[in-house]
């Protein structure tokens, strides 16, 4: 479909966009963003030269997402669109075998890590590792975990109503998709402060929204308003729900796990579930990093991924 700049472009039937930087003749690199919906420019931005050093890196926008084609129209005009969690999972097998790629490694950031382990059980032959940064493989489970340090985060903020609403959710023996909406529900009485629960560190939140205001999208892009119609589709999706955790086992390739010390959503049962799924996968923390490790703490981040892949390839 052409070139949007010089290392981006449009690749499988549903025009998925992808950023791919560095050598052509490097162990290649997935990488799948978190959301749903959120676009892989903010890390690519931070993290794509960084890890270009010594991967080929392919930064993916998934199907109808920033600058992605936008997902099509209902045939009523109003703009739906049918997607599943599956859909993007065989996105990813689709985009390795137009990029002529055997194996490679996969990267996936919080919901993108579900769809990294998704993929890796499902195509075990196409995965020569698979890494993982602050991952929800159970949502109930990191609404659990969650919940509660939003309940502090809104008690500071004499927010006491919602906060008591957020423990009492967190408390309860419900279906994922009920927690999840407690969590949603707990967030947006946050307001302006529900991105300080991911990102605690201002210099990160002031370097982030740089990069999104330089933001551009190519023509024909999806935009926001396309990555919103993903995000809804997503959670539609009863697989949306379902916890992942049966699939570790199943990960024939080295896993590396990458937590922040202040990340909410990884719980200590999913930390856990990795290290009985098999003695050579590993964990590494980074203790003063939040949700998004790649930009509190980029450096170290891209080499420990890039000696990561490296050391896996071959």
């Amino acid at each position: 479909m052409g070139a949007d700049r010089a290392n981006g472009r449009r690749i499988t039937e549903h025009g998925l966009y992808a950023d791919i930087r560095g050598d052509a003749d490097a162990p290649p690199l997935l990488f799948l963003h978190g959301g749903p919906g959120q676009g892989c420019h903010d890390f690519m931005a931070l993290q794509g030269d960084l890890l270009a050093a010594s991967v080929r890196l392919i930064g993916l926008d998934q199907r109808g997402v920033d600058r992605s084609a936008p997902l099509p129209a209902n045939r009523d005009g109003t703009g739906g669109a049918t997607l599943t969690i599956a859909d993007l999972v065989d996105d990813c097998e689709a985009v390795r075998q137009a990029l002529g790629i055997r194996r490679w490694a996969v990267l996936g950031q919080s919901f993108g890590g579900g769809l990294a382990l998704r993929y890796a059980a499902a195509y075990p032959a196409a995965v020569a590792a698979v890494a993982f940064e602050n991952p929800v493989w159970d949502l109930a489970a990191s609404a659990r975990a969650a919940l509660p340090r939003v309940a502090l985060m809104l008690t500071e903020r004499g927010r006491q109503d919602a906060a008591l609403a957020a423990l009492a959710a967190a408390g309860r023996d419900d279906s994922a998709r009920s927690l999840r909406a407690a969590y949603v529900a707990a967030l947006a009485a946050l307001g302006e402060d529900r991105e300080v629960f991911f990102v605690p560190n201002p210099g990160t939140r002031a370097r982030l929204a740089k990069i999104r205001r330089a933001r551009e999208l190519p023509d024909g892009a999806a935009g926001d308003e396309g990555s919103m119609r993903h995000h809804l589709a997503i959670i539609a999706d009863e697989g949306t729900y379902e916890s992942l955790l049966g699939l570790l086992p199943r990960v024939a390739a080295p896993a590396l796990l990458i937590t922040g010390g202040y990340d909410p959503l990884t719980s200590d049962g999913q930390r856990d579930a990795l290290r009985r799924a098999s003695p050579r996968h590993r964990l590494l923390e980074f203790p003063g990093a939040g949700h998004f490790v790649h930009a509190d703490d980029s450096v170290r981040y891209a080499a420990a991924v890039a000696d990561f892949v490296r050391s896996c390839s071959g």
